[in-house]
């Protein structure tokens, strides 16, 4: 059996979208893990109404994001039967729902539901969005492919704002049952003051909750200004940090990016990136992408540099999202991208960065396929 053949199957996926029949969704949102669109929406369609599944598993193990798409080939047929994938009418593999969290039914003391602070991620990531805002969109400056504020708007199925004492509740629930490994923290683009001190006060109440002295795991901030502010992020007690780069390419970053470039231009994030190795250690930091929005060329130079740094990269790959300025577009093929991210995982492998899978790992990610291109070379 072709060793890549899940990774290949997996790109086709999140290139093409996805259905499932009635009877296969059943029992999604009771006894399965359903979408909860805690930052993005990512399926090709609004689907106001209907409970579909955030991620499934295929048979090695490979987390895929479910990306709704009623043109797609590719559906999940249940008849009496567990879920099996089909593309047309040819029956390619057996494939998981993901279990639904205990704690997704519970409410913290201050009566709010736990699945609206924070969602599990893929099969093991604890999810938080601590503020579902973006500087960006009042002035139309927004990242072409984002579409934060539609989505919020679409579902309103989260908090947009969430107590800091809720959040550490909804950790130790999530780490008590086992279903979290790591968490990973992000919010739209704000005041970088205001930001360190909201982290450093739900870092507080996740270790005071879970009695963790370090959480494993990812905060996703604003583009740092200066070694300070990334030791006041380490003072928090995250183990690793990341920086939402997007686009490697300097020109294709400033046309995408209009409102962030005009704020962090590219070489101030690659010495956020080179500083937060140097304070969180190799392997401890992440540059993260929007994979497909520009020639592999300058994407793998981008790999090449921040591995070079001791880095370790998280490139989603791009869906046009509806709300997002670029919907209706179309993504790169999936040859296109199993061929890049396999020169991807070489280039990374090669530089011997720390697999830093304690903080984030193939589980974590049904929307990217470095981490898995990596398992494929013995890197968890």
């Amino acid at each position: 059996m072709n060793a890549y053949r899940y990774l290949e199957l997996k790109a086709e996926l999140l290139v093409e979208g996805i259905q499932a029949t009635p009877e296969a969704l059943r029992e999604v949102g009771t006894k399965y893990k359903e979408q909860n669109h805690g930052l993005f929406g990512w399926d090709f369609e609004d689907h106001v109404g209907m409970v579909l599944p955030d991620d499934f598993l295929l048979p090695d193990g490979t987390v895929v994001q479910f990306r709704k798409n009623s043109h797609s080939p590719y559906r999940v047929v249940s008849n009496g039967k567990p879920p099996a994938l089909f593309k047309n009418e040819e029956e390619l593999c057996g494939v998981e729902w993901i279990p639904r969290p205990a704690y997704y039914t519970e409410k913290t003391t201050s009566h709010h539901n736990m699945v609206k602070i924070g969602q599990i991620g893929g099969a093991d990531c604890l999810f938080f969005c601590y503020q579902n805002y973006c500087s960006f969109f009042p002035n139309h400056e927004q990242c072409l492919f984002c579409n934060l504020v539609s989505t919020s708007s679409t579902y309103d199925s989260v908090l947009k704002k969430k107590d800091t004492g809720d959040i550490g509740e909804v950790a130790r629930a999530a780490f008590a049952e086992g279903m979290a490994k790591h968490v990973l923290l992000t919010g739209g683009c704000f005041n970088h003051q205001k930001e360190i001190e909201l982290v450093a006060d739900i870092l507080k109440s996740i270790r005071d909750y879970t009695g963790l002295d370090r959480v494993p795991g990812t905060i996703l901030p604003s583009p740092a200004r200066g070694e300070e502010e990334l030791k006041r992020y380490h003072d928090t007690g995250i183990k690793a940090i990341g920086f939402s780069m997007e686009i490697w390419d300097e020109r294709l970053y400033q046309a995408i990016c209009p409102g962030k470039s005009s704020g962090t231009s590219h070489e101030e994030f690659v010495r956020s990136i080179e500083s937060a190795v140097r304070i969180f250690g190799a392997g401890n930091v992440y540059g993260v992408f929007v994979m497909g929005l520009e020639p592999a060329k300058t994407f793998l130079e981008g790999v090449k540099v921040i591995a070079g740094l001791g880095a370790n990269i998280v490139p989603f790959v791009w869906s046009p999202n509806p709300g997002s300025i670029l919907e209706g577009h179309r993504a790169p093929s999936s040859r296109w991208y199993v061929d890049t991210v396999s020169q991807a995982a070489d280039i990374i492998q090669q530089a011997g960065v720390p697999s830093g899978t304690e903080n984030h790992c193939y589980r974590c990610d049904g929307n990217s396929l470095l981490h898995d291109a990596l398992r494929l070379k013995g890197i968890a």
